[in-house]
């Protein structure tokens, strides 16, 4: 009987560490997922901001339909990877 309990005290122990680390683990890959959101919609932010700053008219619009193309291109990339390495890891 005090084997058991020690087993069983032993597994709860080892369960809690387990569900620490991945819970660790889940937040900060949410976290790296956020940032990757922001960093590849840079590019398109920096083109919309362009396409106001420039004098020739058919480049601002080139560059402002370039930047609105970019951000959901590179964010929806960035969530769809996100979300399929979610779903391997059995976290969603």
């Amino acid at each position: 009987m005090v084997i058991e309990r020690e087993e069983r005290a032993a597994r709860a122990e080892r369960h809690l560490r387990e569900y620490a680390a991945d819970a660790r683990e889940r937040r900060w890959f949410w976290v790296r997922t956020a940032l990757a959101c922001w960093v590849c919609a840079v590019p398109g932010f920096v083109c919309a901001a362009w396409a106001f700053h420039t004098t020739d008219p058919e480049l601002g619009e080139i560059l402002l339909d370039a930047g609105l193309v970019l951000v959901p291109a590179a964010v929806l990339t960035v969530l769809a990877r996100a979300i399929h390495t979610a779903q391997d890891r059995g976290w969603l």
